[in-house]
């Protein structure tokens, strides 16, 4: 296996078992945030961090690999499929990337980069929230380092997908919406919603993880 860059700090989502989540509004409404797969040569989330999955995280990700596998051949080895998952700590493993630094579960197509576990969930009829790790799914979002509350990553104009808004905004690019919804339940970016419009800086609310 690749070694693994500790240097990097993963864009996870802190654990916890508390079901109430922390939103730093203002820093997330700041952006506009628009993926279409990273362009070769430019800043890719999907190598600027580590990535770390949770037991529960990994045990959804291993039964889609064969399908991640058709867009990520690397994977496959003679008796089956590549142990790409470094544990860390207790119940938490890191995704390890090739000697560029790419997460071993992204591709090249064209000029641009994807994710085999994205692509796989679309071929399988998946709901992301079903094979993606929490932390990709909340990027350029991440848990401020220390706080308990989901902020905008520092280095988030680095990348191409994400543009600074002029002004004071009331409203979520839609990713964002999307991406609560699907790892914190449905409903849940339209509370945050509400919550700015009504002119809230930082919102926080119940849910159900």
């Amino acid at each position: 296996m690749t070694a693994k860059k500790r240097s990097k700090k993963p864009p996870k989502a802190k654990r916890t078992r508390s079901h109430v989540l922390r939103v730093d509004l203002a820093s997330i409404l700041s952006i506009d945030h628009d993926c279409d797969g990273c362009l070769r040569g430019e800043p890719c989330c999907c190598s600027a961090y580590e990535v770390c999955v949770t037991t529960a995280e990994l045990e959804r990700i291993i039964p889609v690999l064969p399908g991640a596998a058709r867009f990520c051949p690397h994977l496959e080895t003679g008796g089956g499929y590549d142990n790409i998952f470094d544990e860390v700590e207790p119940g938490l493993f890191a995704i390890d990337t090739d000697d560029e630094g790419l997460c071993l579960l992204a591709f090249r197509s064209g000029r641009k980069v994807r994710c085999s576990l994205h692509a796989a969930a679309a071929t399988l009829g998946l709901t992301l929230a079903k094979v993606k790790p929490k932390a990709c799914l909340l990027w350029p979002m991440a848990f401020s380092e220390g706080k308990e509350v989901l902020s905008l990553i520092d280095d988030a104009l680095v990348f191409r997908c994400n543009t600074l808004r002029r002004g004071r905004s009331s409203s979520f690019f839609p990713a964002f919406v999307n991406a609560v919804d699907a790892v914190y339940g449905k409903g849940i970016g339209g509370l945050l919603e509400q919550e700015t419009a009504r002119g809230a800086l930082l919102a926080v609310v119940s849910c159900r993880r």
